[in-house]
């Protein structure tokens, strides 16, 4: 069996095309890493921007780490708001938030993000207030509580739209009670991993060319029939072909983007590992339950079940097609035409279908509170897709093995 996956891995990387695609891709990655870090854009303390790594060095500077305890929210609340009441430091331009040119460019530009959660959490869902009359409405407000009724309304109001259904909003509620006080410090490079949940659909693309002629090459080389008179034709060597399929998806999936991932953490920093994920969304309400290190396993972890699922796809389109790029074009059309089409557009029912589809990865974040109920039990989005699309994998290649041994039996 081993010298049969050895044989089967060494004819998918032989392959001039899913050597050109990897390359590519990797090639392509690369552009944008650098891209995505020289954007990185920051105001220092002087008030001049300044952007990449320097832009980096200057965030890890303003972020530093802290509890946003009840007390910590008053000062800076109160220090706002006493740059805003001061004659010597307010204006009356609403651009700068009321403030004087001066303050705004060394106070609020480089604390935007920490004054932009707290105002958001006092903010009704959907209000357009100006930061100054949200600190003066809520100042001394209880800063968890306050948090915990923004995001019963926002879930109140999906559920009246009909995005929720009774049972789903009373689970995200219970969910909403558990997140714990906020933490705030520097967390840009796993934000930057985050950011990246596109790539994955590009990863998709590669895999699917490269595995793409493991049965429909066998049909074009007239070789389907001549498996047949080997030993293990009819069992084994079809079992090796399956195996060195989800090996070369495990190894070209993790490999890129644990490489990219590490490059982002080496280049930015691991801090904020700890950090809540609301982090991510200061102006949303986000309903999960986890820290910024863990939601980028878990995003990863989700990207890798949904590229399992176009996987298994590519495999059934392969043992019933004899042409390999007429499976390569389905399994693009797969990919490429769900990423076009809205949950929004449709009702709760179509949101859902549509929201199990591998490419749906790139329309996946936190602030999503999508669900599935079957009775009582609820199920969330990214556990319903590793469900669907793990299973569906496993299915298709069984599906994949009968039909191409059938195919055999009959010849």
């Amino acid at each position: 069996m081993g010298g049969m996956i050895k044989y089967e891995w060494k004819k998918i990387w032989k392959s001039r095309l899913t050597q050109i695609s990897v390359i590519g891709c990797c090639l392509f990655l690369i552009f944008c890493v650098y891209s995505s870090i020289i954007q990185i854009t920051a105001i220092d303390q002087n008030g001049q921007t300044v952007s990449g790594m320097q832009a980096v060095e200057v965030l890890k500077d303003t972020q530093q780490r802290q509890e946003l305890t009840q007390d910590r929210v008053n000062e800076i609340v109160n220090q706002y708001l006493e740059y805003a009441n001061n004659p010597d430091t307010n204006s009356n331009n609403e651009a700068y938030h009321y403030l004087s040119e001066e303050k705004y460019r060394t106070f609020y530009q480089s604390n935007r993000e920490l004054l932009s959660l707290i105002s958001n959490v006092y903010k009704e869902p959907g209000s357009s207030t100006d930061i100054k009359d949200v600190f003066e409405e809520n100042v001394g407000k209880d800063f968890i509580q306050a948090r915990l009724e923004r995001d019963q309304k926002y879930i109140q109001s999906r559920e009246e739209r009909g995005q929720l259904t009774p049972v789903e909003a009373d689970y995200w509620e219970r969910e909403v009670e558990k997140i714990p006080e906020y933490q705030y410090g520097y967390h840009k490079g796993w934000d930057m991993i985050l950011d990246a949940l596109t790539w994955p659909v590009l990863i998709m693309m590669i895999i699917c060319i490269g595995i793409a002629p493991i049965f429909s090459g066998e049909y074009q080389s007239k070789c389907d029939s001549l498996i047949l008179c080997m030993k293990y034709g009819k069992s084994k060597l079809i079992f090796a072909k399956i195996i060195t399929v989800w090996l070369f998806t495990t190894c070209v999936y993790w490999g890129i983007t644990l490489i990219y991932s590490a490059v982002y953490l080496g280049l930015l920093g691991a801090d904020g590992a700890a950090l809540p994920i609301q982090l991510k969304y200061p102006a949303v309400s986000v309903g999960y339950h986890l820290t910024m290190g863990e939601a980028v396993i878990y995003a990863l972890v989700l990207a890798y079940f949904f590229t399992l699922g176009i996987v298994g796809i590519t495999l059934l389109m392969s043992a019933l097609l004899k042409n390999t790029y007429g499976v390569i074009i389905i399994a693009f059309l797969l990919i490429i035409i769900p990423t076009f089409l809205s949950p929004d557009t449709g009702g709760y029912t179509w949101s859902r279908i549509l929201s199990l589809f591998p490419s749906k990865i790139a329309d996946f974040s936190f602030q999503s509170y999508t669900a599935y109920s079957i009775g009582n039990v609820v199920i969330r989005w990214p556990d319903m897709a590793m469900i669907v699309n793990g299973a569906g994998a496993v299915i298709f290649s069984a599906m994949s093995y009968w039909i191409f041994r059938k195919h055999q039996v009959n010849k």
